[in-house]
């Protein structure tokens, strides 16, 4: 049958395959004959078309199997005799990630944001007055009267230990009033207390908060109260970044999940309160135009676009923290005439655990 032998070496389609069937030396040695090498598939002692060059039954090559079909046909159809040495030529399989603890990905995510949040990592004693109209901001992320977020924080430690809580504030910082407003969860007396101090014995309102921040006892439900009130919120952002992509986010990378946790302190969600899905709407878009390869790419869309849809006064700054731990080093923002660069030393553990992945997610 024409068409069983193919007179060559031609250009063969798999690298490791430049031997023709027949050589005019000794039979088994670089030819067909030869079991460590791959050749052109040339006649069989059989009859012509079975097994051989003429075969039209050949299957296609597939570097995952080499050896499951020991004749077979390359992607353009010619026909080959599968030697030992097509194993080098079968794609290398992709290293497993390396994991890396939730608890421990948690704690530096949040040396990273609380550097942000309070100018110093693990700041627990960070303070500060009505100026943002939240009537005092206290600890690592900055919870507040104003969002009735410090109030619940304060109880638990007044009931961990009140006489070690009640010791903290001085005689000027009228601590019955304070306790009977967390006692009766009355978020409006927390806060009117809060002005009160700050506008009347400001000296003993920040004396009593960095004194808090110095219990260690205190500062484990700091800890504890953190990884509690944003991992939730950090899973539902991941939710929603595996719906656009889910095949990139199947594990989710150390400086995805630090750039997660931040958006979540500083912006809540990848969903804006007032206009609803704008920015989750354009990441889906931006997606599925630009093909994005990585979990890095399509990261950097995520919070590119949700820091787009900040106010003004801050957008630069939502996105130069964002891109920064992405990156691993300080990055400049610019959206219109407002430009943010946001220095953070403790970016450096990006460079050490950025791209290893977060267990349990």
């Amino acid at each position: 049958m024409a068409g069983s032998c193919r007179p060559g070496p031609l250009n063969p389609p798999v690298n490791s395959c430049q031997i023709p069937a027949r050589t005019p030396g000794s039979w088994g040695i670089n030819d067909q004959g030869d079991p460590n090498i791959t050749t052109w598939m040339g006649d069989t002692p059989g009859s012509t078309g079975i097994g051989d060059g003429a075969d039209p039954s050949l299957p296609l090559f597939s570097s995952a199997t080499p050896y499951a079909d020991l004749v077979c046909r390359a992607d353009d159809g010619a026909p080959l005799s599968v030697g030992f040495d097509l194993q080098a030529s079968t794609p290398a399989a992709s290293p497993a990630p390396e994991f890396i603890a939730l608890d421990d990905a948690q704690t530096m995510a949040l040396q990273i944001t609380t550097y942000f949040e309070g100018g110093k990592s693990m700041n627990y004693q960070a303070v500060a007055d009505d100026s943002d109209h939240q009537a005092t901001s206290f600890g690592l992320i900055q919870w507040n009267f104003g969002q009735d977020t410090l109030g619940p924080l304060l109880k638990q430690m007044l009931d961990k230990d009140g006489a070690v809580f009640a010791s903290c504030f001085g005689p000027d910082a009228d601590y019955d009033t304070l306790k009977k407003a967390l006692v009766a969860g009355n978020q409006a007396d927390e806060a009117k207390w809060a002005r009160d101090r700050i506008k009347n014995k400001r000296i003993a309102w920040k004396e009593a908060f960095t004194k808090l921040g110095a219990v260690d006892a205190f500062n484990k439900i700091q800890l504890k109260q953190a990884k509690q009130d944003y991992h939730p919120m950090a899973l539902a952002v991941i939710q929603d970044l595996r719906e656009i992509s889910p095949s990139l986010f199947k594990n989710i990378e150390f400086r995805s999940y630090a750039a997660i946790f931040d958006l979540c302190v500083q912006q809540g969600s990848l969903h804006e309160p007032k206009n609803g899905h704008k920015a989750f709407d354009k990441i889906k878009k931006r997606v599925k135009d630009e093909k994005p390869a990585t979990q890095l790419e399509v990261m950097k869309i995520a919070v590119t676009e949700r820091g787009r849809t900040a106010g003004a006064a801050s957008r630069t700054d939502c996105i130069s923290r964002r891109m920064g731990i992405l990156s691993g080093a300080s990055y400049k923002s610019t959206e219109g005439d407002s430009t943010s660069e946001r220095k953070n030393p403790q970016l450096s553990l990006i460079g050490q655990f950025g791209v290893k992945c977060v267990s349990g997610i």
